[in-house]
């Protein structure tokens, strides 16, 4: 019995070796297999490469050899050119332009704020967008972000109306106006998204700042705020680095040609002091380690309709029309520390006086309408057509 036993046991490892040797030898095929192919594709990329006459014709190949020369020729061209192009301290290549070299105008709103006791920050912004839409910017070109809590709060005693004074003269909510970022879609990654243009794929349109190289860009900015910072909804803060790095890329990807900055909030000054890139010019209502102050409080809503700085702008923009000849130092001349009760302040260091001078600056250079089109003639003409078009 024992030896039945035994020769059961050796006939079971002998089953188990074979199974075993029977494996190898597929891992084996199969590894052949793999290797072969792995070969046969690098051989099918590098004939071509080392042997192209086999597989690309001679005309083709003259064709790829001019294309390749043409590129290096433009590439030295280029290069070249790039010598003689100003740098600015920060090392970005300054984009030369003339007086009205742009095409386009685009206005960024942004309330940081919201609840109910923060009405007058939704007001400030409802303001500057009546204004810039009265001078001709579309609505297709403002980016319009607010907390849109107080139209429809339950404390407002006038429902679906933002009114900009005591007095409830003048509403700037209305029918008319288009909300692009409202309630939690308003924060700091929206902001430097929008800015920078890095918005998700699925982004409408409507929220995106599409602009370009010949874009005057007016980025309007309220809310709370301190030394070198803006609090976004309670919640968080973007600083002043933050802002003047997603400037800075967008001076470089040439999503703006000439950048107007204004903020009204506490310390505003502050938030502009970290720019570094050409072309823009900046405003705030307040230097650092002063308050920006509120106006206008209405006794039967229990808040400040609006603060100081920015009423003291939109006053002054009421005498301004699309044809206004106006400029950013008049602009900047108005302003009065007496009423706003705190120090404005104006930043031109990173803006070129010598081509622009602010005084001959339009203020609807940034917050007015643009209807310039650029007609250039066909390929292969070389000249216009001087008889009329009938």
């Amino acid at each position: 019995m024992a030896i039945e036993v035994n020769g059961a046991a050796s006939a079971g490892a002998k089953g188990r070796s074979g199974r075993r040797w029977h494996s190898r030898v597929l891992l084996l095929r199969t590894s052949a297999i793999l290797a072969s192919l792995i070969l046969a594709c690098l051989v099918a990329i590098a004939l071509p490469l080392t042997f192209p006459g086999l597989f690309v014709s001679a005309q083709q190949t003259a064709q790829l050899e001019a294309f390749f020369a043409r590129n290096h020729h433009q590439q030295q061209q280029n290069g070249q050119a790039s010598l003689d192009v100003p740098v600015t301290a920060n090392g970005s290549a300054a984009r030369l332009a003339d007086d009205a070299g742009h095409t386009n105008n685009w206005a960024v709103l942004v309330s940081a704020s919201k609840f109910w006791f923060n009405y007058r920050h939704m007001a400030n912004t409802l303001g500057m967008y009546r204004t810039v839409k009265r001078l001709g910017i579309p609505d297709s070109h403002i980016i319009l972000m607010l907390a849109d809590d107080a139209a429809c709060n339950s404390r407002n005693l006038s429902p679906g109306y933002v009114w900009a004074e005591p007095g409830r003269s003048l509403d700037l909510y209305g029918q008319n106006v288009e909300v692009d970022y409202r309630g939690y879609e308003v924060t700091v990654e929206a902001v430097l998204r929008l800015l920078t243009g890095r918005v998700p794929l699925n982004t409408p349109r409507s929220k995106r700042l599409e602009s370009d190289s010949r874009s005057n860009v007016f980025l309007y900015m309220t809310g709370h705020g301190g030394d070198e910072f803006l609090k976004f909804q309670d919640y968080e803060e973007i600083s002043a680095f933050d802002l003047a790095d997603a400037i800075e890329q967008m001076w470089e990807k040439k999503r703006y040609h000439e950048l107007f900055f204004m903020i009204d909030t506490c310390q505003a000054n502050t938030m502009y002091s970290k720019i570094y890139s050409p072309n823009v010019i900046a405003t705030g209502s307040s230097k650092k380690d002063q308050n920006s102050y509120s106006h206008g409080t209405d006794e039967e809503l229990a808040i400040a309709m609006s603060d100081r700085f920015t009423l003291e702008i939109l006053d002054y923009m009421e005498s301004v029309n699309k044809t206004s000849s106006r400029s950013l130092q008049d602009l900047f001349d108005s302003y009065d520390p007496e009423r706003i009760h705190s120090d404005p302040g104006v930043r031109r260091d990173l803006w070129d006086e010598e081509r622009r001078p602010l005084n001959q600056v339009k203020i609807t250079d940034f917050l007015g309408g643009v209807s310039q089109v650029e007609v250039t003639p066909a390929p292969g003409s070389d000249a216009w057509e001087e008889e009329p078009l009938m």
